[in-house]
């Protein structure tokens, strides 16, 4: 017999139903990607519906070689940035210039493919900048692996990437579509950052090969990148403690990509420095400053970055002359920033060599701080919001060592959890509300010019967008109230910067269409003065004269012609214009004067000739001399309407009706709907006895 097979008591038979498998939750790890991810992404989601603002013109609206697409992306590796929209022009006005073809590129891509479409542009930099914040997780995760914490939020990792994702000095790279080259260069430099550890840790080359693509990526983006040549080394000693040999290694495929950026910089900018300073304000805050004096207030703007850094607000996108001071060392708060920077770079040279994580964190900041400081090279402003888009990462793993070191353990972990979420939220908040001024340009300067209350350009700004935002079908009383205060921003920039130009401008336009001839015209001298090529100013100037000359206003009308002439003597129009207002004035003999004097200079000038014709016949009644000038004019060119008119009219007077009817038919040709040349034709063929002929012309002129 079969022994029966005895079931162990702690045994479930086989037939037994299963007991149900629990659901694995979601890791610590997964959780704070998924929240950072999250965040990332819904604390710029307003954007979505914004427009585009600011720098967007330079580099996508305005921009020639953007809008040219596919065929464009050629030129955008070979040109300045900004070739596009100021043409030769360019070293110039920027001078160093400007390389950073990767976002053009992809700017030229979504035009090609999608034409003018902010919403795409915004969407696009939301998802990269969520990508950035995860990459940026990834990397501390790896380089903080022993500062996790087993409460999953206040890991160091986690909190720092955290405070990085929401801190509102972000808002201008992310809502502003420009920002991208930003974005791009930081998330190509984090990945090059861990292709690095990633070499370190298993001794592949395949891992160098990456750094050197990423790099280069990161470079194309931005220059600001080559400060990671410092950070990734930096970073591996922190870490790892490798010999000299690895540092080598590491180093080569960053240098190669540094080398072959610039070749390619070269290529496109040439020889040109970007130590290059700019003769232009607008361009060169520390125009005509003592070194003194600008290294004072250069270390002054280093303390405002501290304070924003901390404390956020108020944000604005312009720091021009003259909304940050000129100081002299004689300022307390610029030896107060000394010392503190001074005990910042002190602290962390001598504590790095402990991998100490706020000497590690210190020098992040100063070395990606470095480059856009104004102590290596001239920005071309006081200081930026943007400027501390990559440093700020420093101040985060500063904040974040605080709360995991001091206050991630069983009596503080409640209150490090509630300052968390407090920081947290208010700079998420602080961010979102804040994203709204990007919504467009006229929001954006709008806006700022109550904080930048002493920048002439955003003075000038906030005048250009009113300016350009009146609608042509908008009542007469609304215009003038847009254009008297467009004018009170206009009167604040002048009185900043004399200098400013473009404030000059906009200043005498507002003027001249509120019919403040006399006050434009001063306005535009200005400009003049300082650029007697603006194509605007002369055009503002003429049309003032033309409209003041139909009013009436012939002395106004007068003076700009004269302002024209004296800033713009070699323009044959400007003079024969005021000729032709003497003539039909009461300054004949002074009309004659300067068209004869005209002459002497151009003796080809047709119209002076037609001129001179029609006052000998019109005014001195000197036939004889009137045909002689009309008959030269006529001999230089036969096409000019109004010689032809004046020898028509002038043969009709003298009853030479055959003659009057030649040039009359000619004058027809050139224009034939010329109701005053087809009536003066039907009184020649009713004087020629054709009145077949004259009913005719009659009915054509008046149709």
């Amino acid at each position: 017999m079969q022994k029966q097979k005895k079931h162990s008591p702690n045994k479930k038979p086989s037939f037994a139903p299963k007991a149900p498998v629990k659901k694995k939750a979601l890791s610590s790890s997964r959780l704070q990607y998924l929240f950072i991810g999250i965040i990332s992404f819904l604390i710029y989601s307003n954007t979505l519906f914004f427009k585009y603002a600011l720098d967007d013109g330079l580099f996508i609206t305005d921009n020639k070689l953007t809008k040219k697409g596919f065929s464009g992306i050629k030129e955008l590796f070979t040109k300045d940035a900004f070739y596009g929209v100021y043409g030769n022009d360019v070293k110039i006005m920027l001078p160093g210039g400007r390389y950073r073809p990767i976002s053009q590129v992809m700017f030229a891509v979504e035009y090609q493919l999608f034409g003018f479409a902010p919403g795409l542009g915004h969407l696009l930099n939301i998802l990269l900048y969520t990508l950035l914040c995860l990459m940026l997780l990834s990397v501390l995760k790896t380089v903080f692996e022993k500062y996790e914490s087993k409460t999953w939020y206040l890991s160091l990792p986690f909190v720092a990437t955290l405070l990085f994702a929401c801190h509102p000095l972000h808002t201008e790279v992310v809502a502003n579509i420009k920002g991208r080259d930003e974005i791009l260069c930081l998330l190509f430099s984090l990945v090059t950052l861990l292709s690095s550890i990633k070499y370190v840790q298993g001794n592949k080359i395949k891992w160098l090969i990456v750094s050197f693509v990423t790099f280069l990526f990161a470079l194309l983006s931005k220059e600001n990148a080559i400060t990671f040549v410092a950070i990734i080394p930096l970073t591996i000693f922190f870490v790892y403690r490798e010999k000299l040999k690895k540092y080598i290694i590491l180093l080569t495929p960053l240098l190669g990509a540094v080398f072959i950026y610039f070749l390619m910089r070269f290529n496109a900018l040439g020889f040109g420095s970007v130590t290059d300073e700019s003769k232009e304000l607008m361009n060169n805050p520390f125009l005509s400053v003592g070194l003194a004096e600008r290294i004072a207030t250069i270390l002054f703007t280093w303390g405002r970055y501290l304070l924003l850094l901390v404390f956020p607000h108020p944000l604005t996108h312009d720091y021009y002359p003259k909304q940050i001071p000129i100081v002299g060392f004689g300022n307390v708060q610029v030896w107060i920033t000394i010392l503190v920077y001074l005990a910042l770079s002190i602290y962390s040279l001598i504590r790095i060599r402990k991998r100490d994580v706020f000497a590690y964190a210190i020098l992040i900041f100063l070395i990606t701080f470095s480059i856009s400081s104004n102590l290596v090279f001239n920005i071309g402003t006081f200081m930026n919001e943007r400027f501390m888009y990559t440093p700020l990462l420093g101040f985060a793993i500063v904040c974040a060592y605080l709360i995991y070191k001091y206050l991630d353990n069983k009596k503080w972990r409640t209150t490090g959890s509630v300052l968390l979420i407090i920081f947290v939220s208010l700079y998420a908040l602080k961010t979102f509300s804040r994203n709204f001024a990007w919504k467009d340009s006229y929001t954006l300067f709008t806006t700022d010019v109550k904080t930048s209350t002493n920048s002439a350009k955003v003075n000038c700004g906030a005048a250009e967008v009113m300016i350009k935002g009146i609608k042509d079908n908008a009542p007469d009383s609304v215009k003038s109230n847009v254009y008297k205060q467009a004018l009170v921003y206009l009167d604040r920039s002048v009185s900043i910067y004399p200098g400013f130009s473009g404030a000059w401008i906009y200043r005498g336009y507002a003027q001249l269409q509120l019919k403040e001839y006399k006050n434009s015209q001063l306005s535009l001298i200005e400009v003049l003065k300082k650029e007697n090529n603006s194509n605007d100013a002369k055009n503002y100037l003429n049309n003032a004269a033309l409209e003041c000359y139909k009013l009436g206003n012939y002395k106004q009308a007068e003076d700009n012609f004269k302002t024209l002439i004296q800033y713009v003597p070699d323009n044959t129009e400007y003079v024969y214009t005021l000729a032709e207002l003497y003539a039909n004035t009461n300054k004949v003999d002074s009309s004659v004067i300067i068209l004869n004097q005209l002459l002497e200079k151009k003796p080809q000038y047709d119209k002076a000739y037609n001129k001179l014709g029609e006052i000998y016949g019109r005014v001195y009644n000197n036939f004889s001399k009137s045909f002689e000038y009309l008959n030269k004019a006529y001999a230089i060119n036969p096409k000019n309407l109004e010689t032809l008119r004046n020898l028509g009219t002038a043969y009709g007077i003298q009853r030479n009706y055959e003659n009057s009817l030649r040039y009359l038919l000619e004058a027809e040709k050139v224009k034939p709907d010329d109701k005053d040349i087809l009536n003066k034709l039907a009184v020649t063929y009713k004087n020629m006895g054709n009145l077949t002929l004259a009913n005719e012309y009659i009915l054509k002129a008046g149709k």
